[in-house]
Parts: C-alpha cells; sequence; structure tokens
C-alpha cells in the first residue's frame, strides 16, 4: 500500500518530529532534487536582549538560515508556510513547531521541532 499526504492541495514530501541536541541545538536538513540541485535549510534557535519572538532569516547560496529569538517552552514557529524554493517551477514551502521539553528549575531541557516540507 502506499500513502500519499497533502494540504491545501500542496504534496508533503517530508515531515517529521526531531529532538535536538541540546535546547539551543541547530536543525538542518539537506534537500538533494533529481535536477542535481542541494538546498540547505538551517533552523536554529538563539536568545537576545529584547526578549522579543521574531524569526530572521538569511540565504548565502544555497543555504538558507532560519533563526528563531526567544521562543518559548509553550512551543512557537511559524504560522503560515515559507517559501523557501522554486524546483522545477513548483514552490517548496516549510512549516515548523518548537517546544521547550522537561519542567525541571536550573535543568537542561530539550527542544522538540516538528516540521513538514510541501511542494506545489
Amino acid at each position: 500500500m502506499q500513502v500519499r499526504l497533502s494540504s491545501q492541495k500542496k504534496e508533503i514530501i517530508s515531515n517529521g518530529t526531531v529532538f535536538l541536541f541540546d535546547e539551543n541545538s541547530d536543525f538542518s536538513l539537506n534537500i538533494d532534487t533529481e535536477n542535481s540541485l542541494e538546498l540547505i535549510l538551517t533552523v536554529s534557535f538563539a536568545e537576545d536582549i529584547s526578549q522579543k519572538q521574531r524569526i530572521e532569516t538569511s540565504l548565502s547560496e544555497n543555504h538558507l538560515k532560519i533563526t528563531c529569538f526567544n521562543f518559548a517552552a509553550e512551543g512557537t514557529g511559524l504560522t503560515a508556510p515559507l517559501e523557501i524554493a522554486v524546483v522545477d517551477g513548483k514552490k517548496i514551502y516549510f512549516m515548523f513547531w518548537a517546544y521547550l521539553e522537561g519542567n525541571r528549575e536550573k535543568k537542561s531541557k530539550a527542544r522538540k521541532v516538528e516540521y513538514t516540507l510541501y511542494r506545489e
């Protein structure tokens, strides 16, 4: 049996849940396409003095970096898929949600990231 996933007429090409090495570790996806295009997508987590949640993106050649500032334990992420590439004329989108797991004070916590990649 073969199962195909979709949402809003977009094919779900990858999805999963990962626990990062520690709460501020990066999470990277290496996306190889059939036409020899390689895209590296890195999501990183940081805190700054503003304490305001925000996401910054930067692109350098084939490496898209998404930096998430001040992401809280309750769970935070994108509220709409982010277009990250166009491959063979079809848009590729990325969506994620991140949580800090664990509730002991003064103990390190684990960051859990749930993600989905879509294609038109």
